[in-house]
């Protein structure tokens, strides 16, 4: 029997779909699997040499070189507008990224975020790109109104990511700017959370987006966007300089952490308990939120990381890394905030 993880097969044989039937109609819009396969067309070179002509006025920024592309008869193609897929290969000093985030968006699906479809495909020589399906344009050709983080809290691109800036005065922004959405502090919260335990510590504010349909009459945002974005940089001790992009507290941009955080030296489970109380969360709903999440990724993340296609090494990395965050969290609580 063939063995899955979520959509993709982990062992297709000869001509087998490594995709199920129902993710190829949903991702690819196809019946079925191309009889020559599915990929994305020239190598990583190819497309870096084609990055700066298909990305002008795309405002497509980071690490990852990213193209829009269009998928032609089982092959994605970059195209200057309106493309349906966002294609990323690896850059040079981030090896094996694709499988990394694919890995990632897989556990972050498997304990019940909302994720963007994406999948892996590969170049004309085998190596592999991370592919997402844009989530923003409509059937009907709408789009859905969406605003970054940065733009909402009305912070210049540039300092995205500020020592000046905390999680906890973004998410009150956002429950502002959403016209008091409960949804968007709780939904806020877990992704911290999460970018915590995985080792997301690419979380600034461009990387956090809300919406709303291009049919509302109102200037409020509705809630945050599906995931897109979603990786461990544990694998990268280079980038690894800090848990997380921004301060939990915004005490802590004028050096003031809490009792738990100066006795163990790091983020515990106390830390995020007063961060869900400081946005606006119960202690009881912050605790059960804490327990659920952790107790979902305790269950899942093993099976999903050795089922990924990542390096072995890199799946032990980043193993580790989320078995000491569960540890960390399960910190007894030293004061009650």
């Amino acid at each position: 029997m063939t063995r899955r993880l979520g959509t993709i097969s982990l062992n297709p044989k000869g001509n087998e779909s490594p995709y199920s039937s129902y993710f190829l109609k949903t991702m690819f819009g196809i019946g079925q699997f191309p009889k020559n396969g599915l990929h994305v067309v020239g190598d990583a070179q190819t497309f870096n040499d084609l990055a700066p002509e298909y990305t002008e006025g795309n405002s497509v920024s980071g690490a990852q070189k990213k193209l829009f592309m269009s998928l032609v008869y089982g092959v994605l193609v970059p195209v200057k507008k309106d493309g349906q897929y966002i294609v990323k290969p690896a850059p040079d000093e981030f090896p094996h990224l694709p499988e990394n985030e694919h890995c990632i968006m897989q556990l972050a699906k498997a304990v019940g975020f909302d994720v963007a479809l994406n999948a892996l495909v590969p170049f004309e020589n085998g190596e592999l790109a991370y592919v997402t399906k844009r989530f923003d344009i409509h059937k009907s050709g709408q789009r859905l109104f969406i605003e970054d983080a940065a733009s909402l809290c009305l912070v210049a691109p540039v300092n995205k990511g500020s020592d000046a800036l905390s999680y906890e005065h973004t998410l009150n922004t956002l429950f502002t700017v959403s016209g008091q959405n409960r949804g968007v502090t709780l939904n806020g919260f877990l992704q911290v959370l999460f970018a915590y335990i995985v080792g997301n510590n690419d979380l600034h504010l461009k990387n956090l987006s809300l919406f709303r349909q291009p049919n509302s009459h109102s200037h409020l945002m509705t809630n945050f966007t599906p995931l897109y974005d979603v990786l461990s940089v544990a694998p990268y001790p280079k980038y690894y300089d800090g848990d997380l992009t921004l301060c939990l507290l915004h005490s802590e941009v004028d050096a003031d952490f809490s009792e738990a955080y100066n006795q163990y030296g790091y983020y515990t489970g106390h830390d995020f308990l007063v961060f869900g109380q400081r946005i606006g969360l119960s202690r009881h709903a912050t605790q059960s939120l804490i327990k659920k999440l952790c107790t979902t990724v305790e269950r899942t993340y093993k099976y999903i990381i050795d089922a990924s296609q990542c390096p072995d090494d890199m799946k032990s990395i980043i193993t580790l890394h989320i078995a000491d965050r569960l540890d960390r969290l399960s910190r007894p609580y030293l004061l009650k905030p």
